[in-house]
């Protein structure tokens, strides 16, 4: 499997990156809890920006985000505008989404930016390149809240994130049964050994899907979300519990 380097995290080796979220709607409690986030020992701050109640204001967004930056210190900033038929906060048309990205890309602040697969359509090459040109990773991501695709969808829609440009794709789905559970880690699985050209990032929500979020390493995701308090998905595991695990399950 193919590696990133960003900040000097090298995603896509070793045991999977440990992203937390953070879903505040007051920038002072956004900031509280990435200060909080900077002394813990994970990888990755989400910014869940469809929770941010500014995150239309350009200013206000901007102001937050240097914020984030400036007590991250060098913990990778994640920036994520989940909208509602992906499972988020956010009522956004295509040009607040466009709007929006483009405030996060020319901050400077993020290393890395969420586009989601099927909002974008047509423009996601587009939009991929103008946050590269800026310095600036994608994750772009797809969400099934209601299913399990089969496995045979799931390698081609991450496969198309890939030949779209995106740096990491994302795939997150509902299970219903044990086998879409195994579906999930063998679409995971085939990625990694079939199309390496970047790291992934999958995941089975919900209880049932909660061991796709700890063996990442061994079947190929690159990075897993956790909690501490507030979850931004159904199944996140609590970081103090996650990493004694990830722990004893890595392989070097």
């Amino acid at each position: 499997m193919a590696c990133i380097t960003v900040r000097g995290c090298r995603i896509g080796e070793g045991r999977p990156k440990i992203i937390l979220p953070i879903v505040e709607q007051q920038e002072a409690a956004v900031l509280e809890r990435g200060k909080a986030f900077a002394a813990l020992p994970i990888d990755c701050v989400e910014f869940r920006a469809d929770w941010f109640e500014g995150w239309q204001d350009a200013a206000a967004l901007r102001r937050c985000l240097a914020g984030l930056r400036s007590v991250l210190g060098d913990k990778l900033l994640l920036v994520t505008l989940r909208t509602w038929p992906e499972g988020g906060e956010a009522d956004a048309s295509p040009a607040a989404r466009r709007s929006f990205y483009r405030e996060v890309w020319e901050s400077g602040c993020a290393d890395l930016l969420d586009l989601e697969f099927f909002p974008a359509g047509d423009t996601l090459p587009e939009l991929i390149a103008q946050a590269h040109a800026h310095g600036v990773k994608v994750v772009c991501s797809s969400h099934d809240f209601a299913r399990t695709p089969g496995r045979e969808e799931m390698v081609a829609r991450l496969c198309a994130m890939q030949a779209a440009g995106a740096d990491l794709p994302k795939l997150a789905v509902m299970p219903q049964s044990r086998r879409d559970v195994l579906a999930l880690l063998a679409a995971t699985a085939e990625m990694a050994d079939r199309h390496p050209e970047t790291p992934v990032i999958t995941m089975s929500m919900g209880a049932l899907g909660g061991v796709s979020r700890i063996c990442g390493e061994a079947m190929g995701s690159a990075m897993t979300f956790a909690c501490a308090g507030k979850s931004s998905a159904p199944g996140q595991i609590e970081l103090d519990v996650l990493l004694p695990i990830l722990d004893r399950l890595a392989l070097s």
